[in-house]
């Protein structure tokens, strides 16, 4: 039960087959196989500019590393810049401070100075003034008599308490 054909099939189809042959050979094979290589060439270039690309990105992410290192001591630098002036105008400022409290208490102390000599200075009048006023009173008193002069001297004794 084997199927055969007939023999004028077989050359028929076999004749056919070469006809299709050539003629594929002919006119399709050379573009089809042109196609395959510019297909293969186009994957290979697009591979290639892949790795080319990678190695851009691996170079530009080498870059961008050292970019943000040089970033960060940039930013470290300037803030102890900042701080190290922050400390000297504090330092400035609490010298100033001390220099002008200082001065302030060398002007109090020459003003209490100059008072207190005022005041000593005054005082001093005074007790003349008041010792003139007694010498005066005194000899007055002494002039007409002793228990006047006593009494006077008692009241001028209390005058003074007074004051």
């Amino acid at each position: 039960m084997f199927l055969l054909p007939h023999l004028g099939t077989i050359i028929w189809v076999s004749i056919v087959f070469i006809i299709v042959y050539f003629i594929l050979s002919k006119f399709a094979w050379k573009p089809l196989m042109k196609a395959l290589e510019e297909r293969e060439q186009s994957v290979e270039s697009s591979l290639f500019a892949a790795s080319e690309a990678e190695k851009k990105l691996r170079n530009l992410k080498v870059e961008q590393d050292s970019i943000i290192t040089a970033a960060k001591h940039e930013k470290e630098q300037v803030l102890k810049e900042g701080t190290d002036q922050r400390e000297k105008i504090i330092a400035a400022a609490k010298e100033k401070a001390v220099a002008e409290a200082e001065k302030i208490v060398n002007d109090a102390r020459k003003k209490i100075a100059q008072e207190r000599e005022a005041a000593l200075v005054d005082m001093k009048n005074q007790i003349a003034t008041l010792s003139i006023e007694i010498a005066t009173k005194v000899v007055h008193g002494d002039m007409e008599d002793k228990k006047r002069h006593e009494k006077l001297v008692e009241e001028l004794i209390k005058d003074i308490e007074l004051n």
